[in-house]
Parts: C-alpha cells; structure tokens; sequence
C-alpha cells in the first residue's frame, strides 16, 4: 500500500485482477498467502520485458484472451465472448441468463450486477454525464479492442465481429495452440468448427468474423513457420499441427523473435 500508494481496497482489485490475468499466481501450499509473477507476467511486465506499460496492442489482446479462458474467476467474460453467441443484448437480459446459469451458488443479484456493469466498463468507453466531464473519466485500455458498442438511446450492447487488423497473427497462433492444449491435446488436427464455433473458441472470444478468421488460417503455414498448416481437402477444413509448439514457448518466441 505504500509503495504504490494506493488503499487496501485497491490492493485487493490488484491481486484479483492479476490472478484472473494470470500475471501472478498463488503458490502452492500457501493458502493464496504467497503470490509469485508467472511466466507470462515476466514475459510483458518485467523491466525488460516486450511491454512493461502496456503499450502494445498484443499486449491487450492477450490480457483479454486470458480473461476469457477463466470461467472460475471471470465467468461473465467467459460467457459473453465464449458461449452465449448472443450479437446484442441489453443489461437486463445479460443478469436474468447469468442469475440463471448461478442458481444454486452463493451469488447475489447485487453481485451479478455489479460484475455485469465491471465487465460493460472494460470493453466500453465512459461517456460524459452532468456530474461526470468527459476528461474525468478514466477507461479500461481494453477499450481499444473494440470488442463491445453501446447504443446511446436504447442501451442495447452489440458484440462487434471483425477482420481485426490490430490482432497480430502471432497473437491469435498463441490463442489457438492454447485452445487446442486446454480442449484437445493429444489431437495432431483440429477440426474447423471447434475453433469457429466451440466453447471459448478462438475466433469468438477474439471477435473475428468468420471470413476473417478463415483468412488468418490460411497464412498459417507462413506465419507458424511451418509449425501450423490450413487443410481444405474432400470437404473438410481443419488445422493440422506439423511441429509440436507449446503456448507458452510460442508467445516467448512471437514476442521477443
């Protein structure tokens, strides 16, 4: 608290979002007292890491990529980008499918109400009110993906589905050789469908259309360096792994290559 300045309420925002991230994590045996930096964390936040500041576009890309993939600690995030498939929505049907989906856990509406407007904050930019100028307000920075747009009359929100120029190809090989590790690891292929349309699929949690995603898969072979191949034969469109590249070894290359 007094190194960086900030309250024990802060504090706690810190550790919870840096765990959700996962540029920390809690070590084993310590019952959360302990915390550690992660690979991740050194490979972005060090002071000689790619992006100490979060600067950097890929940088945003991949603290929403790890959002999304912990439904235990971010399952509003989990849910909207990953699962529901809903285009647009308004708040109040947003809360009624996540009461829904919390029935039978200690979960309150006041709390899923409060981490619905948390989660419309991180993808939405503030707008000025008569209390609030608009150089008062302070946005979450992955405001810049522009994931999530808000009607200003009707308040409904719409998923936005993107070529997204901003989204390096490195980044979105690192999101699919994850999904593939979490959801099929043993498989040297993957269907097409399962990363189009499965749950937490890259090309939803992403915001990519579908025309721009296909695209992306078929400069794989150029991009992965041989690693990963598109395959479009006999009616079939999957992604074959040619080389065996762990996530996390490929983002250490992709960033620092």
């Amino acid at each position: 608290m007094v190194r960086l300045g900030v309250g024990k309420n802060m504090v706690k925002a810190i550790r919870h979002w840096g765990l959700v991230a996962r540029v920390i994590e809690e070590v084993p045996g310590s019952r959360g007292q302990c915390l550690r930096v992660t690979p991740l964390g050194q490979l972005l936040f060090a002071d000689e890491g790619f992006d100490p500041y979060l600067e950097d576009p890929r940088s945003l890309w991949l603290v929403h990529w790890q959002l999304c993939t912990h439904p235990d600690k971010a399952s509003t995030w989990r849910w909207v980008f990953g699962e529901w498939g809903r285009a647009s929505f308004s708040r109040d049907e947003l809360r009624a499918v996540l009461l829904s989906r919390a029935e039978g856990q200690r979960a309150s509406e006041a709390t899923i109400s409060r981490d619905v407007e948390v989660f419309l904050r991180t993808y939405i930019p503030a707008r000025a009110t008569r209390v609030v100028q608009l150089e008062d307000t302070l946005d979450s920075p992955l405001v810049e993906l522009r994931l999530l747009r808000e009607d200003p009359v009707e308040g409904r929100v719409e998923v936005l589905r993107e070529a997204r120029p901003s989204l390096d190809d490195l980044v979105l090989g690192y999101a699919v050789l994850d999904h593939w590790g979490r959801t099929a690891p043993q498989r040297e292929t993957y269907h097409l469908d399962g990363l189009l349309l499965g749950a937490g699929a890259p090309c939803r949690v992403l915001g990519l259309d579908e025309r721009a995603f296909i695209e992306r898969l078929e400069g794989a072979e150029h991009w992965s360096r041989g690693a990963l191949l598109y395959d479009h034969t006999a009616g079939m469109r999957q992604l074959l792994r040619r080389k065996r590249v762990e996530a996390d070894a490929w983002l250490t290359e992709a960033l620092h290559g």
